[in-house]
Parts: structure tokens; sequence; C-alpha cells
């Protein structure tokens, strides 16, 4: 805050004191002039002159310093009234002082100066008109003046000596606040940089990771891949939390408003829950069947609320659970929508409670903590729930746990409910549920408090039953036709339910890591259930097929172009949306993707945004007006690691379609496939959990066997092209193995057809020439889930075309044309760190930073050195690995000793760059 800006906040405070003051000293002047018989015109006049000074103030008219001054000149022309008065010659003084204290507040040495200009110009007439009268000036009377004057002159002196002070103060604590806020903005902006800067190799793993886990491989691997996937997803989320709490701490935190369903919400928050480890503690979401169906509002901030909440519960509570229950309250804008979390946890007194909202407090946070996290969580929330106009509140008692309400305005959409039965006078529901495996009383509570809630909203009887020979007696006096079973019951009377499940519809809930057996016609509701899957079920007769795995969502034969300047960004996208049955293309630039277009009707194109020379906005406009030219419409999605929260309203107002932050999440890219596809371009098809579809639906990773005995991929094909996959018209089923053919499936799926070739997937892969140059190749494996295979093909990819990249990079180096420059540093950075080349990957963040400053003297500071050292790698992964490996090696140049020898052979002509 500068001095200006004191003063401003300064007169806003004095103004109204200063004009109380005037008041006071206007009321006890009118009652003088009427017990003086002073002159009553000057009555009348005071009295509207204040009048017309209050409504000024009340009405803001003019602006805050001149109304100040003018106040100041009213109340001295009216102390000059009061002067001229000689019976009050001798008490000006002590009301002038009084004046000059108050405008000392101001902060303003004019005003102060003012009131001593008119004390001795109304003295000096006081005087004037005594000799005029004939009075004697006598010594006492001149030494009376003098003093007068002079305890004046001391008033101001004293008063503007406060002033000076009180500026000096304000202005010294305005520099070191303004250096304070310069030093949290640049420790926010580091943050979030490094946050984005994280998120590229976190695609890598996250998106690969969801690629190796649809593979059949072994168990230890299978179990590895999980965990590196729970790693990565864990990752994103403290990234999302860090870019999150930094808007919120910069004051830069975007609200989105559109339409979301809230059990959408549910379903992607469950989906998000299963990568936390939730160390055998209960999840209980009770979700009202009254919530209307389709809310408006920011969804996603939803979620992350629950999100952060739900972990906080998990992360202090050793025995027990966490029970969530959302519920809305009608009001004439919508509803407010409520969740409330409690847990079974160790609580917080009211110190801890007290200190929740502040950033990075944790009730323990010494090195031997035994909950991690970063602090954050709280504060997110709290952020979250001010910016969406709601209240938070939190009570919590030691050893007994605590409770989390918030609640949120939210517009409605749609006014039905969430979820709702069919024919539910013909359904009669029993519930033989004593969660007899559940130890802690408290969640048992949770889970009889949720059954109540969704069979009273959804208004079916409910039995409770609490054994078998109950059980028995209310199936001989009425007509169940729904039975709903827990883990324990269903272990104790496995035959018995078994039987019953011939002639009632039965679903046993079951508990972590626990299934029945194949032959089993029993429904199967894993933990954690909600609402939805309780009317899904209710919403089934006796005769409806049994389908064993869970649904999942596909979109076969829709054609999609991938737009990205990376390759292994190019190389995840494939896999993941070929997962869902899409015919994928890739290239490589915005011009690339231009041309594309031209000659093919694309259903969804995924645009990145940084790319050199034409950025993804620039592209996605030229691609509309491509498109309208051809009379084609075209689906425009941004697919890029900007994922700060104002950035999807940025893409959204540029005139993008959807919004995709990397790394993929597969619920948010669900979610936008779901608002940009049409409805019959979406299906969903059962899954057993092994890639395979279930019920004659199509297989995106179907493979065929050749007559060559080669197994080869199928793209999936919508129905009227079904019959192209076989002579039945039907995707074959067949289960893909782990052999030669999994890397060749991928090499097939890779960027392209002039994709550099990969050595034989049985050949021995050695690392060493790797290692000789630094490069941590166990990172490198990591990233790619400890497949050999797949790190090799991804090194060939990141050394492919080798003189093409570093002829751009010194195209653009010569030109000086930094902000290209700096793209492509950006890309060798993050590439770099994807295979464990972290050196090089740290020297090139270094330059693109420079780069994007355009300070010239850091970048030929370090960019022949990188350029060398970045031509070593790539010449020795492109020999080694790639389609090098097949030519003879060329010739070193003469004459050259340094690492500069590598720039020079691999300049575009093969010489001087």
């Amino acid at each position: 805050m500068d001095r200006r800006n004191v003063q401003s906040e300064t007169y806003k405070q004095s103004h109204l004191i200063i004009l109380i003051v005037y008041t006071v000293l206007s009321v006890v002047l009118i009652v003088e002039s009427f017990i003086m018989d002073w002159e009553k015109w000057a009555v009348m006049l005071i009295v509207a002159v204040l009048i017309t000074a209050w409504f000024m103030h009340i009405r803001s008219i003019l602006r805050d310093r001149d109304r100040l001054w003018l106040y100041s000149c009213l109340m001295m022309a009216t102390y000059f009234f009061y002067g001229v008065h000689l019976t009050s010659t001798f008490d000006m003084a002590l009301v002038m002082c009084v004046v000059i204290a108050i405008y000392t507040m101001t902060g303003e040495k004019p005003l102060v100066r003012l009131c001593q200009v008119f004390y001795i110009v109304t003295l000096a007439f006081d005087l004037g008109t005594m000799i005029s009268q004939g009075e004697e000036i006598t010594p006492l009377l001149i030494t009376r003046s003098l003093l007068h004057v002079g305890m004046i002159i001391l008033a101001g002196w004293v008063a503007c000596t406060i002033i000076d002070k009180w500026t000096k103060v304000i202005g010294s604590s305005s520099e070191e606040i303004e250096t304070l806020k310069e030093q949290t903005d640049r420790l926010n902006n580091f943050l979030a940089n490094v946050s984005h800067e994280i998120r590229t190799p976190v695609n890598a793993v996250m998106g690969l990771s969801s690629v190796l886990e649809k593979e059949t491989l072994p168990e230890n691997i299978e179990d590895n891949i999980r965990a590196i996937s729970n790693a990565g997803h864990r990752v994103a989320e403290q990234i999302g939390d860090i870019l999150d709490f930094t808007e919120i701490d910069m004051q830069k935190l975007s609200v989105n408003n559109e339409p979301y369903m809230i059990d959408s919400v549910v379903n992607d928050l469950l989906s998000q829950l299963s990568h936390m480890d939730k160390n055998d503690l209960d999840l209980v979401i009770d979700l009202d069947a009254s919530v209307p169906a389709e809310l408006r509002g920011d969804g996603e901030k939803i979620r992350k609320i629950l999100l952060h909440l739900i972990s906080n519960g998990f992360k202090y509570t050793r025995e027990g659970g966490v029970y969530v229950r959302i519920y809305s309250v009608p009001r004439e804008y919508g509803i407010n929508l409520l969740l409330e979390v409690r847990d079974t946890g160790i609580g917080m007194n009211a110190f801890e409670i007290e200190h929740i909202y502040d950033k990075f407090y944790q009730s323990d946070s010494s090195k031997t903590r035994s909950v991690g996290g970063l602090g954050i969580g709280i504060p997110i929330v709290n952020g979250f729930v001010s910016a969406m106009n709601g209240f938070m509140d939190i009570q919590s008692k030691r050893g007994v746990g605590t409770t989390v309400k918030v609640s949120i305005p939210q517009a409605v959409e749609d006014n039905s409910k969430c979820m709702s039965v069919r024919n539910r006078e013909n359904i009669s529901v029993g519930g033989f549920l004593g969660f007899m495996t559940t130890g802690n009383i408290g969640v048992r509570e949770f889970y009889m408090d949720m059954i109540s809630n969704i069979v009273s909203g959804l208004y079916v009887p409910f039995h409770r039953i609490q054994s078998k020979s109950e059980l028995e007696k209310l199936l001989t006096v009425s007509h169940i036709t729904h039975l709903f079973v827990g883990t324990g019951e269903y272990l104790e009377n496995r035959e018995y339910i078994e039987e019953l499940s011939k002639d009632i519809k039965v679903a046993v809930v079951l508990d972590r890591n626990k299934s029945l057996d194949s032959g089993s016609k029993i429904t199967q509701i894993p933990k954690p259930f909600y609402g939805v899957q309780i009317a899904n079920f209710l919403n089934q007769t006796l005769d409806d097929e049994l389908v064993e795995g869970h649904e999942k969502m596909m979109c076969p034969g829709v054609k999609v172009l991938v737009v990205d300047d990376e390759p292994m960004n190019l190389l995840v996208a494939r896999g993941i949306f070929e997962s869902y049955g899409m015919v994928v293309d890739t290239v490589h630039s915005g011009e690339a993707s231009i041309a594309k277009c031209a000659g093919e009707d694309y259903d969804i194109v995924f645009m990145d945004h940084m790319m050199p020379e034409m950025d993804g906005v620039e592209a996605m406009k030229r691609l509309r007006v491509q498109a309208s030219h051809m009379r084609r419409d075209i689906c425009v999605v941004a697919l890029t690691a900007n994922a700060i929260s104002s950035a999807r309203e940025m893409f959204m107002s540029e005139g993008f379609d959807g919004f995709v932050p990397k790394p993929i999440e597969l619920p948010e890219l669900e979610r936008v496939l779901k608002h940009v596809l049409p409805k019959s371009a979406v299906q969903y098809v059962m899954d057993d959990g092994a890639g395979r579809k279930i019920g004659g639906k199509k297989e995106s990773a179907a493979k065929l066997v050749d007559s060559d005995g080669v197994k080869k991929p199928v793209p999936v094909t919508d129905e009227k092209n079904s019959g192209k996959t076989g002579s039945d018209g039907k995707n074959a089923d067949v289960k893909a193995d782990k052999s030669a053919s999994s890397a060749e499936s991928k090499i097939s799926s890779g960027m392209g057809s002039d994709k550099p070739a990969v050595a034989d997937a049985d050949s021995e892969i050695s690392f060493a020439p790797l290692d000789s140059l630094g490069v941590d190749t166990a990172a490198g494996l990591a990233y790619c889930g400890g497949d050999e295979q797949f790190y090799k093909e991804l090194l060939v990819e990141y050394a492919g075309n080798p003189d093409e990249k570093l002829g751009e990079i010194l195209k653009y180096y010569d030109a000086k044309n930094w902000k290209d420059y700096s793209i492509k540093v950006h890309a060798i950075k993050s590439t770099s760190k994807m295979i464990g080349a972290m050196d090089i990957s740290e020297r090139a963040k270094f330059l693109e930073e420079a780069s994007k400053e355009c300070d010239e003297a850091k970048v030929n500071e370090k960019h022949a050195n990188l350029m060398g050292d970045y031509g070593r790698l790539i010449r020795t992964v492109y020999d080694t690995y790639g389609e090098g490996r097949n030519k003879a090696p060329e010739p070193e140049p003469e004459g050259t000793e340094t690492g500069e020898s590598d720039v020079l052979e691999f300049g575009p002509k093969g010489g001087d760059l």
C-alpha cells in the first residue's frame, strides 16, 4: 500500500469524525447564539450548511479529498463567526487546539496550517475591533494574545511532527508489506511453475501405467504397476493442491458456473478414492435421493471439497471410518447443497480447531508425525467454499471424532430427483444387514443411517432382518422382491442365500477384497457403495441377466486427432484414447492439424496449447474457419498441462468446446467426452477387469490371429462397419498374452509409419551406453512401469529425427526467436526427465526460463554446452536403439575435440550451424 492509498484510507476514516465534531460545535454555537443574542441570520445559515454537509457525506458527492477540504472550510467559517464576537476572543485558542488535534488524524499538514491561519486572522480581527472601539492596549492583553498565538503555533508544530513520523512509519511499513507481497507472489509463482513442470512426467507415469494395467501381466508385475499408478495419482493430487492453494493465496481463483450431475460427482470421487490407501477404514456415502439431478455451479470444486474432507478424515482415523452425507435445502435461488463429513478419528481440541484454517497448520508437525500431507487441505476447502459464497463449520472433540459441515448455494438445472425407482409399488425390500464384519459401533450406525435415508428417500418398504430365522419367517408372510445381505450374513448362510437367489433378487454388500464364486447369480455391490447403486439394483428384476464386472464407457469408431509437439505425449494420449475404442491419428503441430483436417473429418480434435510457430488457440481458430468454409462442424478440446482454475475459462472463452488438463484423469476425460459427443457415440459395456467387454459388446483391445500366425491389433469399428472384422460381423474376443506381440502392438499404435523402428522385443536390452552419459535409466524405467521394451520405445521417440530436432532449435537460436526457442527447450526438459536424463533436463529448464525473459546473455552462456551434450545423447540413442543402428557410422569432423563437434555433426546440412 503506497502513501496515497494510506491517505485515502485515512480520509475515509476521518470524514465521519470531523463531520461529527463540526456538528457538535455547530450545535453549541447555535445554543450560545440564542443565549448571547447573536445574529439570527447566521444561525439559519449554519443549520443549512450543516444539513448540506451531511447530505454530501451520505450521498458521497465529490471525491473524498474534496469533501474533506470542503468540511474544513465550512468549519473554519463557522469558527470565524464564533471568534469575531469579543466575548470569545480568549476562548478561541482552546477550541482551535481541539480542532488541530482532530485534524492530525487526517495526515494532512496543510489542514493544520489552515487552522493556524484562521486563528491568527480571527484574533487579529478581534484586536483590531478592540482598538477601533477605543479599548486600552495593556501589557496583559499583549501577553495573553502572544501566549495564545504561541499555544496555537506549538499545537500545530506537534501535530505536523506527529504526521511526519506517522507518514514515515506507514511508508516504511508499506515498503515492507510490498516486499513481503512480492516475495509471497514469487513463492506462489515458483510453486505453480514447479507444479506445472512436474505434470508432464506425471502425465507419462499415469497414462502409461493405465495402459499397462489393461495388459495381461504376471500378478507381481500387476501389483507393481498398480503401485506406480497409485503413486502417480497421489503426486497428481498434490500438484493440483499446490496449484489450488497458490490461486487462493494470490486471489486468482476462478469459479466455473456450468451444469453438473451430483451423482457423477460422487462416482468420480469414488473412482479417485480407489487409489487411496484407506487402511481398512470404512467409507459410507449417504446421497439423499431428493437432491436435484442436475445443478449449476462448479462440480469440480464440490468434488475436491469432498475429497479433501474425506482424506483428512482418513488421515486422523485409526479405527472406524468416515461418513459422508449429501443433501439439499430448497431456496428461492435453487438449493443450499449441504455436505456433512463425520469421522471416528482422534478429534481436535479448541486450540487446534481455532488454528485449523491457518496455512500449513498441522496438529502434529514434528518430523516424527504419524500422518502425511501438506497442511493446506482445510485452507483450500475454506477458499473454495468462500469463493462459492458458502460457509463451513467444524465441530470436534478429542477422542470422539470430527464433523465438518459445508453449505454452498447452487442453482437448479433439473429439479427431478437424482435417483428413483420404477414400479416401486411392486417392490418390497429386505435387509439382512448387521454389518457383522464391521467392528466399530459408530460405523455400523453410519451404515444404518445411510440405509434408512436411502429407502425412505426412494419410498420403498424396507424390512430389517436380524437373523436367518427372522428372514424365513418374513418370507412366509411377505412377498420380498429384493434382498440385501451383508458379507458376514452371507458367509454364515451361504447355501441358503444362494438358494434364495433363484426366487428373489439378492445383492451382497461385499467387504474390500471379497468376491463371490463365479457361478453365483447374486449381484455383488462392493464397498464403498452409495444410493445410485442401490437404486440401480432395485430397478432390476429376477429375469434380468446378471453380468459380473463393472460398467465401462466406450466410444467405438469415434475418429480423434491429437495435436501435440511432444511425441511422448502423443504416445500416452494414443494409448488412452484407443482404450475407449477410438480411431486415433496424431500430428506434431498446429499447421499439420489444419492440413490433416482438410482431408479428414474428425469427431474430436484434442489440441495442445504451447506449440512452436502456431499455438493451440490460433490453430483452433483456423480449424473453425476452415470447417466453416467446408460446411462442417468441428469439435476442438484443449488438452494441456495448464491446469489453473482460470485456464478452463480462458480456453472456453477462446472458443474451445472442452478442456482436459494433463495428466489425463479418466473421470474428467469421460465427463468431457459425454459433453461433446452425441449420445449415440457413447456406449457402456461391462468390463470383467481384464480388458474384455462382456455381453457381445465391442472390445477396443481385441486381437486377431492372422494367417501367418502373428497376432495383430484390430481397431474398434462401429456397427455398420463391423462386418469387416470377421465373417460373422463381430470382433473376435481373443485374449492377448504377454509376449513379443505386446511390444509389437504398442509400436504399431505409435506415432505413425515414419516412426523409427525399434529392436525386436525378444532381443536382450542393455542400457549401459546411457549410463555412461549420466542417464538415470532406473528413473526412466520407473516412468514406464518397469517395462524395458516400452522404455526402449520411448528412447526411440526421444531421439527420432535428431538432425531435424537440433536444426529447429538452432534456427530459432540464430534468429533470436526466443518464444519458439523456449518451447523447444521446454520439450527437451520434459522428455529428458521422462527417460532419466535429469542433468540435461535441469539445464534445459534454465534455458527455458532465460529465453522466456529474453535474456540473451544467459541463453548464450549455456546454449552451446547443452546442445553438445544433448546431441551426444540423442545420437547415442539413435545409433543404439533406433534406425541409426542399421547404418554405417559417420566419420567425425576433423579438428573438433570439444562438445561442439556434436552440435556440428547434427546441423541441417551436416555442416556448420
